[in-house]
């Protein structure tokens, strides 16, 4: 018998793999999936069988024994993908329960409650928002997860937000929906639920807190002055004990009244905490304007890796349209959908069929509210859902081994009752498999690493606090190595006062950041000729008739539309790559100056990099970058910030200025109509006005250029003037050693607590 162990910690988001006490290195095909999530590792993928699988061959033996040892509800997962191996392996399973989320918050809680007690200066310092680190961890714990749902025109997007909802209360019709952006926090213990509205500043309220219904929001989405709309209430499928879930509907690029939606959507895609459910509509794969959406998926996946692949959830919904005597059958559908998206190097996606309407009719039955006819109709498909196993959409959808086990279990039971057969059919829906699936990520995945997050300050304070005390007691204690340490110190100061060429050097680099190889004038000859060539089309036509003209303008009007959003859409991307890869550049620039800086630096027990002022200047990301370069904005009493017109990278820009496109042509039926020179008169004043919008996207551009030199400035000046103000305090704490031993006898009992919380944090994250 082999003796395989699998020690999983979701809070590092690390499994360590032993084959017979031999743990496998990453030059092995199962050791190099170290670094990923469990439940990910028990599905397949590309050359990839599922672990167990990978497993079997690797053991290459009838017996194996799995040692499994981490959080119940992970070993869960391996035991459900052991209950469905059918391979030729007798796998059997030992388990050794480290702590679950509920342990590591009592002990969490009271560390936190034990340093707070102390009153140490460091742990009480508040950041610009007035916030310690006892309020971050309390936000973090008690947060805020957002999933956020993008799609493209007629996809079904709000009938399936409706759906999550159990009733109907977004507005469906395509018409309705291009006003606002809905913002839906969970709140289990509401009845029904409660709305606030703003404008487009994010803080005037346009109709403020009341209670709300379908009809209400429809009228919030008909107001003009309405940008926003806060909803709060139940989202009965997704647990708020942990994390109070945000659903997000955000109108797609190409029904929006707002020039800031699309640039909003391509913030979401962007941000790194929050699953995005992206719907597809099963009869429409492939429209122009998802392809614009799919380039920034696909560029964010390849910037962000596997962690971000596995937060999109492609729902393709409508599936129930499909004819399957035409040969349209889900499982030919999704292998056109991976195909499609394999265009845009999207791999191995998460793709869920759905019917969202029929899961929300069979929920609002269910509930016992009134259905009109023509949902009574669609209702009547129930039967059809629980009888055709084609109809089966979540044997179909990429579902981990627990999610799919759990749904195909609790469809079985509802299928031994008629009475409950609505049930089974709303689990061949798909809908409850996006729920799960949303459901295990934060449970599995968001949470836990919520929760480093939580600790990662209070690490860093106590790692600065435990490396001081125990620098000071070393040298306290030596006379010979404190004035060795005072001599080190006394040539890193001089050192440092000659370092100012370095500094000089990098700020020249800075100076000569400009965006390489994209140029205004080719940009504006680009659009010109294409331009010139959409006009072309229309030589000729200079004695039309009065019907065939209205069509022929109209048509005309939608092209210049697509190609002014296709044209900022290309522009938008082309423009915050330049810049992120330059940002990039100087970055490594920076970092690669500081490392030199402080290889100069040679203080014996003295770390700087645990010093945790000095750590929130360094920079490690592009990130901090952008942190160090928004302007966020806040409104009172808000539950939600929001900023898209300032959003950093990749959505940045705000120059585009809509051109209405209209003409007026006064005639007598039956009198021809010379469409060329109305098309002229169009094309005149459209090209001017998207001329200027491109000029006044590249003054932008430039504009964010010197903001981000700023930053960069900004910083070297103060880690010069830190790194100066280190070594003079170092200098002074060491001048007089009796001082030196008599603040380290009053602080032994402080030192070894500190030591104590630093290794028993360590311990919780670690298991």
């Amino acid at each position: 018998m082999t003796k395989f162990t699998i020690e999983y910690n979701p809070y590092l988001v690390q499994c360590i793999f032993k084959k017979n006490n031999k743990v496998l290195s990453s030059n092995n095909k199962i050791g190099a999936k170290s670094g990923e999530r469990l439940q990910i590792l028990l599905g397949e993928s590309v050359n990839w069988k599922g672990l167990l699988e990978e497993i079997a061959i690797a053991c290459d033996d009838d017996e194996v024994e799995i040692f499994f040892r981490g959080r119940r509800i992970d070993f869960d997962d391996l035991k459900y993908a052991v209950g469905l191996y059918r391979g030729n392996v007798a796998f059997s399973l030992k388990f050794k329960e480290s702590k679950n989320d509920s342990d590591v918050i009592r002990e969490l809680d009271r560390i936190f409650s034990d340093i707070k007690e102390k009153n140490i200066p460091e742990f009480n310092t508040e950041n610009e928002e007035g916030k310690d680190i006892f309020d971050a961890y309390e936000e973090v714990k008690n947060g805020i997860f957002e999933v956020s749902v993008i799609a493209t025109m007629s996809s079904g997007k709000s009938t399936l937000i409706n759906s999550l909802l159990h009733t109907e209360l977004l507005p469906s019709e395509n018409k309705a929906c291009t006003a606002t952006i809905a913002r839906i926090l969970d709140n289990d213990s509401m009845e029904g639920y409660e709305a606030e509205c703003y404008a487009a500043d994010n803080q005037t309220v346009i109709h403020p807190r009341a209670a709300v219904t379908s009809e209400i929001l429809r009228e919030y989405n008909a107001d003009e002055n309405v940008t926003y709309i806060d909803i709060e209430g139940s989202v009965p499928a997704i647990p708020s004990n942990k994390i109070r879930l945000c659903l997000r509907d955000t109108p797609g690029p190409n029904n929006s009244r707002d020039e800031n939606h699309e640039r909003l959507t391509r913030t979401i895609i962007k941000r790194t905490n929050a699953v995005v459910l992206y719907v597809m509509n099963a009869t429409q794969i492939g429209i122009k304007d998802d392809k614009q959406l799919l380039k920034d998926i696909s560029s964010e996946m390849k910037r962000a890796g596997k962690q971000s692949r596995d937060r999109f959830i492609f729902v393709i919904n409508k599936c129930d349209a499909l004819d399957e005597q035409k040969g349209e059958t889900i499982d030919s559908l999704l292998n056109d959908v991976r195909e499609y998206l394999k265009d845009f190097d999207i791999v191995e996606p998460t793709l869920i069929p759905t019917s969202a309407r029929l899961a929300l009719l069979i929920r609002k039955d269910r509930k016992g509210e009134k259905l009109s006819r023509m949902e009574r109709q669609t209702l009547a498909q129930v039967n059809d859902f629980v009888e055709s196993e084609l109809l089966h959409f979540e044997k179909y959808a990429t579902l981990t081994p627990t999610v799919r086990e759990k749904l195909q279990k609790d469809a079985m039971e509802y299928h031994e009752d008629e009475e409950t057969w609505d049930l089974e059919a709303l689990i061949h829906t798909g809908i409850p498999a996006v729920e799960q699936t949303i459901c295990e990520y934060i449970d599995k995945y968001a949470y836990p690493m919520k929760l480093k997050d939580a600790m990662k300050d209070i690490v860093g304070i106590l790692n600065e606090l435990d490396m001081r005390a125990k620098f000071e007691a070393n040298i306290a204690s030596n006379g010979d190595k404190l004035q060795r340490v005072r001599t080190q110190i006394g040539t890193a100061q001089k050192k440092h006062a000659e370092s100012k060429k370095v500094y000089h050097d990098y700020k020249t680099k800075i100076n000569n950041f400009k965006l390489d190889t994209l140029n205004e004038d080719h940009e504006q000859f680009e659009v010109e000729m294409e331009l010139q060539t959409m006009l072309k089309e229309y030589d000729g036509k200079t004695k039309v008739d009065k019907v065939e003209a209205d069509s022929l303008v109209a048509s005309f009007q939608e092209k210049l539309e697509k190609f002014q959003r296709e044209c900022e859409g290309k522009l938008n991307r082309e423009i915050d790559i330049k810049i992120f890869r330059k940002c990039s550049e100087m970055l490594e620039e920076y970092s690669a100056m500081v490392s030199r800086i402080l290889d100069d630096i040679e203080i014996e027990g003295y770390d700087f990099k645990k010093i945790n002022s000095f750590d929130k200047i360094r920079i490690s990301n592009i990130n901090d970058i952008k942190k160090r370069n928004e302007q966020d904005r806040f409104r009172d009493e808000t539950r939600w910030k929001d900023n898209p017109e300032r959003s950093g990278f990749f959505g940045r820009f705000k120059f585009w200025k809509p051109k209405e496109i209209s003409y007026t042509v006064s005639v007598k039926d039956g009198v021809d109509v010379n469409v060329k020179n109305i098309i002229v008169d169009i094309m005149s004043v459209f090209a001017a006005s998207i001329k200027e919008n491109i000029s006044s996207m590249f003054s932008q551009s430039l504009q964010q250029i010197e903001e981000y030199k700023m930053a960069f400035y900004e910083n070297i000046d103060t880690l010069d003037c830190k790194i100066g103000d280190m070594l003079n305090e170092l200098e002074q704490s060491t001048r007089e050693s009796e001082a030196l031993e008599k603040k380290v006898k009053e602080n032994r009992a402080m030192a070894e607590w500190i030591g104590n919380k630093e290794r028993e944090i360590q311990t919780l994250l670690t298991f």
